[in-house]
């Protein structure tokens, strides 16, 4: 194990009101470039999966992140290609981007952070393995036709109702194929 990134914090917790408070806004970002200049060697990102902060026209974060939950796989690419073009509000469960305006041309990496949640109860996902694995290829075949630094598949084992694992908590097999998240086909 590594760390490799510093996420100040995920989805909003600890800062909930981000989006309509300057000063929460205000504290995450001297957070942020306490992180810089403190650790230097790691990327920072101020709140993953939405909400990225943004002071005169730049990023408070080394990547922009994106938090995507969808089972449809026409809804999947429609996601990325509006996210890839730029495209900040409709695209996750909130704005990626809060504070000034921020038009997203490729200034920092682009990263999923979040996906593949498909196995929650009657949310019209894959009923089992056979299907799971399948999806899975199939969205991580669009992830590939898009300018995508990097993505993070949700989650290695099954936790309570969220049955998305890849890997049986009790055995530690694999319940998919090996490989199957590589970000190059075929490796």
């Amino acid at each position: 194990p590594a760390i490799i990134i510093w996420s100040l914090y995920n989805e909003d917790w600890g800062v909930q009101d981000i989006a309509t408070n300057a000063d929460t806004r205000q504290y995450v970002i001297d957070t942020y470039h306490y992180m810089q200049i403190n650790h230097p060697q790691f990327l920072v990102v101020d709140n993953d999966g939405w909400r990225h902060i943004s002071l005169e026209g730049r990023l408070k974060s080394d990547l922009l992140t994106a938090h995507l939950y969808t089972p449809d796989p026409d809804h999947w690419r429609d996601l990325l290609t509006r996210i890839t073009a730029g495209q900040m509000e409709g695209v996750a469960a909130f704005s990626l981007v809060v504070g000034d305006p921020f038009f997203y041309r490729h200034q920092v990496p682009f990263v999923i952070s979040e996906w593949g949640g498909f196995g929650f109860a009657n949310y019209g996902g894959p009923n089992d393995s056979a299907d799971r694995t399948d999806r899975i290829r199939q969205f991580k075949q669009e992830l590939r036709r898009h300018a995508i630094a990097g993505d993070v598949y949700t989650q290695a084992t099954n936790i309570e109702e969220e049955q998305n694992g890849l890997i049986d908590f009790h055995t530690g097999e694999l319940t998919v194929p090996e490989g199957l998240l590589r970000s190059e086909e075929g490796e």
